[in-house]
């Protein structure tokens, strides 16, 4: 019998990342036969253009945009971070353009803790290498190889870097604090991967918030918010046995 044909996957980094931040697990996926898009969500990237405005519908429509722009069959959609909460947005206003399963990878399955959001207007302010340095050394679990921290270090340095404007980012962040998975409705297959110590979204919470979508998630040892960094072959595994079994 012929092999179905898999899935085009498309994957939505989270805030202040672009891309590049997603690269390596997609790289995986592309070993194992997945055809592999990844845009740069605005308001960062080189290429952005600023979105009218930072809400679930500018962002949802921006997906939608560029699944036809790029005619692209219902792309299993994989959100990290901030990215789940727009994959999530995606599915609920466009769930006949895209896969019945959805990824959602170190998902917001709450609104960030207080102090955490009270810290955002600090990103427009900061030099974006202090910022750089200290949100992705608290998210970091795994810092013994010091050669793979200075890599993730450069890589998130250069995600942030380029930006709409210091308003849009503003915007943005504001999106992201405002928001959690709960506020929106979609009916898909999902798969939720997170860190096992994710500093950001707590176990029990993703577990919480799991079970009443009765999902059953998983989690990865000795990692935190930044799996995509941490262990991208092991992200790229799981979702290869969600999306092939």
């Amino acid at each position: 019998m012929p092999t179905a044909k898999k899935p085009p996957l498309l994957f939505i980094h989270g805030f202040r990342g672009t891309h590049e931040g997603l690269v390596d697990v997609a790289v995986w996926m592309t070993d194992r036969g997945y055809e592999c898009y990844y845009p740069d969500i605005p308001p960062f990237g080189r290429e952005s253009k600023p979105l009218k405005t930072y809400d679930e519908k500018s962002y949802a429509k921006f997906i939608a945009d560029y699944i036809k722009q790029n005619k692209l069959k219902n792309p299993v959609l994989i959100g990290h971070s901030m990215g789940s909460l727009i994959a999530a947005a995606t599915a609920a206003k466009y769930p006949r353009l895209v896969s019945k399963k959805l990824v959602l990878l170190s998902p917001i399955s709450v609104k960030p803790p207080k102090p955490i959001a009270m810290l955002q207007p600090l990103i427009t302010i900061l030099p974006n290498k202090v910022i750089g340095f200290i949100t992705t050394k608290y998210m970091l679990i795994q810092k013994k190889d010091h050669n793979k921290v200075r890599d993730i270090l450069d890589v998130t340095y250069r995600c942030g870097a380029h930006y709409t404007s210091r308003k849009d980012v503003r915007k943005a962040a504001k999106f992201s604090a405002d928001h959690s998975l709960s506020d929106f409705k979609f009916k898909k297959d999902t798969l939720i991967v997170a860190g096992e110590k994710d500093r950001l979204i707590s176990r029990s919470k993703t577990e919480d918030y799991a079970k009443t979508i009765k999902v059953e998630p998983k989690f990865i040892k000795n990692s935190g918010h930044l799996i995509n960094y941490e262990e991208p072959r092991r992200v790229a595994e799981i979702i290869s046995d969600f999306l092939e079994n």
